[in-house]
């Protein structure tokens, strides 16, 4: 039964009506406020270049949870509360699911047709649902009994070579990376895939931090010659683009041919590889900077945690006796942890949140860009503008987290009253930009976590003296913040750990 004409056209007026209130809201509506700018310029010089996220904490005080910076004209936006960010990157995520234009990363170099910088759009979801579905719960027994075969020998390596335990993070992220996404054997960080994922890393971490290159916010800038002055990122642009394509092309090159040979070990690059025995050069393209992904995009976050992990059980040796209690009571002797026990281990998982929240690997959340205008408390959100998360500032807010900056599990305990939110919560990004390959970090993080704690005792590194060494680490300040070099003492719990150990590599060896 159809409406009369006269309903449909009151309907009609008033979608008008609420749309035309909106739109004078949102234009009478401020911009967030923040720091003085300068005319053109805006904020461009004072910004720094590395942790932003501190002086965006302390703007956050003066200005309050979001406030707006400008860039050469430019709107910038910065998220600092839980609120802020859950009401528009969770709740109001298709509006926020895109990403900024970075004329020298995502243009110059190419990493726009990376999963994690694309553009929001159809590309986008097919590399989501591609990396999700090779880590689904289908794939979950290959993925576990890779990781656990890896840990049994990054155990070793630390009883072996305790002094590298930040080498040996590393080789164990690409092991379980390598093999799940090209069947690759690493055996150690020497390995030329490591060593073309390393530098791009480092490469993505430079290129990456916002505000540190004019053509980002200049783009006719990119279209000057060499020679003209100021030119120096279209050398850099031109390097970084060499690393890479190396890394694109050279793994997903090597499965090709393993395939064609009948030599191929179980990956994802070989499946894809099968079922699509023609594939087109854009088909091929999408499945390079998909699969290279999986590495590019979470070693660094995962050795960063690990890495914050041994560093904080030398600083707190109560902490790690009371997570070695638990572990001892839930696992019998003469067996590692596995992934069985995980619900089991509560206070373990306590102590994994606070790995995660001391010092976020990622304290600045990828920015996002928002593709209408909006309105948030008040303030105007313009359409084009980059929104970004101060992930740190989250986790570090004394009304979530009491004494941020103490390190305690107990926070998250129902007996001690411990309401806090869970870290991995903004750990892991936000929205519809949520990192895909989650799990296989947090399984990784899990396993050497508990692993490490059932056969390892870790303490402060000794002096010549025989006196402990009190660390003075400093976390780096770029994309991904890194603790510095450390030393821990790294021995066997007992002599039924060290066997334990010796004889969980060796069933390593024979099987994998």
């Amino acid at each position: 039964m159809s409406l009369p004409w006269e309903y449909c056209a009151i309907v009609c007026i008033l979608i008008c009506a609420v749309g035309y209130a909106v739109a004078k809201q949102r234009a009478k509506a401020p911009l967030p406020p923040g720091p003085a700018r300068l005319p053109i310029l805006g904020n461009a010089l004072n910004v720094p270049l590395e942790f932003q996220w501190l002086k965006f904490t302390e703007w956050a005080g003066i200005y309050g949870e979001i406030f707006s910076l400008s860039v050469l004209g430019h709107p910038i936006l910065v998220l600092n509360s839980a609120n802020a960010i859950e009401e528009l990157f969770e709740k109001r995520s298709a509006l926020y699911a895109d990403r900024p234009h970075i004329p020298l990363a995502g243009e110059m170099i190419g990493y726009s047709s990376i999963p994690v910088l694309e553009r929001y759009g159809r590309r986008h979801r097919e590399g989501r649902k591609l990396i999700s579905n090779s880590l689904d719960h289908r794939n979950q027994t290959d993925i576990h009994r890779i990781q656990r075969n890896k840990v049994a020998l990054m155990l070793s390596k630390l009883v072996n070579n305790p002094k590298d335990l930040q080498l040996h993070s590393r080789w164990f992220i690409a092991a379980v990376v390598f093999q799940l996404t090209h069947g690759q054997k690493i055996e150690s960080v020497d390995h030329v895939f490591v060593k073309l994922a390393e530098q791009f890393n480092k490469d993505f971490s430079r290129v990456l931090r916002p505000g540190r290159f004019l053509v980002d916010n200049i783009t006719i800038l990119q279209y000057l010659p060499s020679w003209f002055p100021g030119m120096g990122f279209k050398r850099l642009a031109k390097e970084c683009r060499e690393h890479f394509l190396r890394l694109c092309h050279e793994p997903y090159a090597c499965v090709k041919d393993q395939v064609a040979k009948g030599t191929a070990l179980p990956s994802l690059t070989a499946r894809l590889i099968e079922e699509n025995r023609n594939p087109t050069p854009d088909e091929e393209w999408f499945y390079k900077t998909t699969v290279m992904q999986f590495y590019a995009a979470g070693v660094d976050t995962t050795v960063s945690v690990l890495d914050s992990f041994f560093l904080i059980m030398s600083l707190y040796p109560d902490i790690q006796k009371k997570a070695q209690a638990e572990m001892d009571r839930v696992v019998e002797p003469g067996r590692l942890p596995d992934f069985d026990d995980r619900a089991n281990l509560p206070y373990l998982d306590a102590v994994l949140k606070e790995i995660y929240r001391w010092n976020p690997t990622a304290p600045m959340a990828v920015p996002h860009r928002v593709t209408q205008d909006d309105v948030y408390n008040g303030f105007h959100i313009p359409a084009g503008a980059t929104v970004i998360a101060n992930t740190w500032a989250v986790l570090h807010d004394p009304s979530l987290y009491p004494d941020p900056f103490q390190v305690n599990p107990d926070r998250y305990s129902k007996q001690e009253g411990g309401m806090n939110p869970d870290p991995r919560r903004f750990a892991f990004g936000y929205g519809r930009r949520v990192c895909p390959g989650k799990v296989l970090a947090d399984d990784s993080i899990f396993t050497v976590v508990a692993c490490v704690l059932a056969t390892l005792d870790i303490s402060k590194a000794v002096g010549p003296d025989g006196q402990p060494i009190e660390p003075d680490v400093q976390y780096t300040g770029g994309t991904i913040s890194f603790p510095g070099p450390f030393q821990c003492t790294i021995k066997p719990r007992s002599a039924e750990s060290a066997r334990l150990i010796q004889n969980a590599a060796m069933h390593v060896d024979h099987m994998d």
